[in-house]
């Protein structure tokens, strides 16, 4: 691993681990860990409430505890380099998107379109989520925050991280609109198709399963390690 002879492997970790805005991301996470506490919450007590498991309840469930989930690891790697201070509208994406979530967990016995139809609704709040990290991280001060956060490292590595930063989040909020319009139509086509109401909700299942599967594991950490602007500083995230 290439980096400065200065710092031990445990400095140097501690260095591209940490938050880059500890006060910011501190106050983000707590609030990611109650509203999606919340949800799971929500999620636990129609497991509770449940007089039987069918083959499509189990299926929506496994969904809902798939969402929050990701949505809940998400927020957390990539809360370590939002640097810009929370405003209202910050706080209330997290609560929106905890509510819809409660909601969809209260929706696994409702017909396939309704539950699809709050699965959109959830899609499209993800996205405006990382709209809105996207327009905050373009501010100067952001670019400066990366660079006195790995100084001791390499001014031009602070550089190439942020912009590998922003690329993610550009790529994030291109591929969710790609799929929020994929499954838009699929369940107009679906609703109309003359097929079995469980059929409908496999296929839809099968949808959401490929998107989730590969929202976790292509995250931003992923993202750095295959990124080949960075690799050249043999960093790993």
């Amino acid at each position: 691993m290439k980096h400065n002879d200065e710092l031990t492997d445990y400095q140097l970790k501690k260095v591209l681990h940490e938050p880059l805005a500890p006060y910011v991301a501190n106050v983000y996470n707590t609030l990611i860990h109650l509203v999606q506490g919340l949800a799971l919450a929500a999620l636990f007590y129609v497991i509770s409430i449940q007089e039987q498991f069918t083959p499509v309840i189990i299926i929506n469930l496994i969904i809902c505890f798939g969402y929050i989930i990701t949505i809940w690891h998400g927020n957390i790697i990539n809360n370590q380099y939002n640097v810009m201070r929370p405003t209202i509208f910050d706080t209330l994406i997290p609560i929106v998107l905890a509510v819809f979530q409660s909601i969809l967990a209260l929706s696994v016995n409702q017909p396939f379109y309704i539950f699809n139809l709050i699965l959109i609704i959830i899609i499209f709040t993800v996205d405006i989520q990382f709209l809105n990290s996207y327009r905050k991280s373009r501010k100067p001060l952001a670019l400066e925050v990366f660079k006195e956060h790995f100084k001791r490292l390499d001014l031009q590595f602070a550089q190439d991280l942020y912009i590998e930063f922003r690329n993610f989040e550009k790529n994030v909020i291109t591929k969710i609109i790609m799929f929020a319009i994929f499954f838009i139509i699929l369940t107009i086509v679906l609703y109309f198709l003359p097929l079995n109401v469980e059929f409908k909700i496999y296929i839809s299942s099968i949808a959401i399963a490929i998107f989730l599967i590969l929202g976790s594991y292509n995250d931003l950490n992923h993202w750095f390690n295959n990124s080949d602007k960075l690799k050249k500083y043999g960093y790993e995230w």
